[in-house]
């Protein structure tokens, strides 16, 4: 059985002959793939041309209190999988925690931020455009590519590292275009470990 020849003549009898299927791979958990940002290690699994922006799936490992400012994603559904520790997440201002072996949905539109509540918590995210009329970006990791560095070491970053924070308006312009905001950022500037229902009284 040439099963390639199958895979063509069905997609022929369905409908969808001129769809040109990815290649499949595999992604392993190494070096080149990750990075040190924010406190944290990043490994990235697939995004970009080999996934067609279709999605955009990452490891995240985070130390306790880590975790983003509030922001929105205009196009993406985000949703989490903690593998170890945990998170408590606000979406539009309400809470929900997500401990090991939970997935947490966080829905396109709704404004929303994290912070890790274990000190080593391990977490898979996955985004998928929310309809079918969006753009599939799904171009997270460029974020953490613009604020990061290149990892060391697959382990979280050395205490004291330096961070160099790249003006907040190349944030916005990136998030901008891979449909994201940071609507705060110009006017209190990066802020980190966001921890109640009101951002602005509290960060770690």
């Amino acid at each position: 059985m040439n099963w390639g020849e199958a895979s063509e003549r069905l997609r022929n009898e369905r409908g969808t002959g001129d769809y040109r299927p990815l290649e499949p791979f595999v992604a392993e958990r190494t070096l080149d793939r990750s990075l040190w940002y924010e406190r944290q290690l990043v490994v990235k699994y697939a995004q970009g041309a080999e996934v067609d922006n279709t999605c955009c799936i990452w490891e995240g490992n985070l130390p306790l209190q880590a975790g983003p400012p509030p922001h929105i994603h205009f196009y993406e559904h985000e949703f989490f999988y903690v593998l170890k520790g945990g998170v408590r997440a606000w979406v539009d201002g309400v809470q929900f925690d997500a401990t090991e072996n939970s997935l947490l949905f966080l829905p396109c539109g709704r404004m929303h931020w994290f912070v890790s509540t274990s000190e080593d918590t391990r977490l898979l995210s996955f985004t998928v455009a929310a309809a079918s009329e969006f753009p599939n970006i799904n171009r997270s990791v460029d974020l953490f590519r613009l604020i990061g560095q290149p990892a060391g070491a697959l382990t979280l970053p050395p205490e004291g590292l330096e961070e160099a924070m790249p003006d907040p308006r190349e944030i916005l312009e990136l998030v901008h275009e891979i449909g994201s905001d940071f609507p705060e950022l110009l006017d209190v500037g990066w802020r980190r470990g966001f921890t109640d229902l009101d951002p602005s009284s509290s960060e770690a």
